[in-house]
């Protein structure tokens, strides 16, 4: 049963974001036209909003969907962070033998961050061309289908799920974090080109794809490379975090897991190359 009075915080949070999003100024603050107030406040806002619901689709579900809701919802905040942990459980727990369910916890984090990059691409800006959204598409269904494969294989009958919880300090770091990044970012373009931010993309998205995404698209907007450079720079971003959470399975999981787990972004990886390529032929 949802408690009323746990989520009235976050409600109001959530309207005050709302509001600045809709009041501050729409225009450049920065001598670099980059950081853009009413933009950078809808983006925290979809963030947010993002976190709010699944943490109270969580709390209204309970056990039910167990590994693939620990999965998604965690996803949803870091899914470097739930790769982690989840690496870690499979370590403790090596009864499991095909790790199914560190398995779909992984595969479910993964549909979360691209859900969430697709929901940062709508919400920061109109002039994304709707080809890039392709990116997303093919990895989002690979991972489905996986998920249904392993689903299938488990014979688990019920699985805990942790309790529901909104956090607004990972949204707030992550705000930081995204200033941080834009200023960079244009250091680099002025001194490199774009090829500075290609390697400032790869290496960022190593650790969280987001603060990336939301740079890159400032950038964008601000008129520093065009829609195709802007896709090219999220496959970058998408390749970098499939290869650090594959890396920290390997670090910090079980042998078994590891395995399985790679199969899995071998998976991704290949869906990933044949939706950029159609994005790079009919974008």
């Amino acid at each position: 049963m949802i408690k009323i009075e746990k989520w009235i915080k976050p409600s109001l949070i959530l309207t005050v974001l709302f509001v600045l999003s809709r009041v501050l100024p729409s225009g450049a603050v920065d001598p670099w036209g980059v950081f853009i107030p009413k933009k950078m406040a809808a983006m925290v806002f979809a963030l947010t909003l993002i976190q709010f619901s699944g943490a109270l689709i969580l709390q209204r579900m309970g056990a039910q969907l167990g590994a693939i809701l620990t999965g998604f919802l965690g996803g949803l905040i870091s899914s470097t962070a739930t790769t982690a942990s989840l690496a870690k459980q499979g370590k403790l727990a090596p009864q499991s033998p095909a790790a199914t369910r560190e398995v779909l916890t992984f595969l479910a984090a993964t549909i979360a961050m691209h859900a969430e990059g697709i929901a940062i691409l709508l919400f920061g800006s109109g002039e994304i061309h709707p080809s890039i959204l392709v990116l997303f598409i093919g990895p989002i269904m690979v991972a489905g289908f996986l998920i249904f494969l392993n689903a299938k294989k488990s014979s688990e009958k019920s699985l805990e799920t942790p309790e529901g919880k909104f956090d607004l300090l990972p949204v707030l770091k992550l705000s930081i974090f995204i200033i941080a990044i834009l200023a960079i970012s244009k250091g680099l373009q002025n001194i490199f080109g774009h090829r500075g931010i290609l390697v400032l993309t790869f290496l960022v998205s190593l650790f969280e794809i987001h603060g990336s995404f939301i740079a890159n698209i400032q950038l964008h907007d601000a008129g520093t490379f065009d829609v195709r450079m802007l896709g090219n720079l999220a496959t970058l971003s998408i390749a970098a975090s499939y290869l650090s959470k594959q890396f920290l399975v390997y670090t910090l999981g079980s042998r078994e897991l590891n395995i399985q787990t790679w199969k899995c972004t071998l998976s991704l990886s290949i869906s990933l190359l044949v939706s950029w390529l159609a994005f790079s032929l009919f974008g």
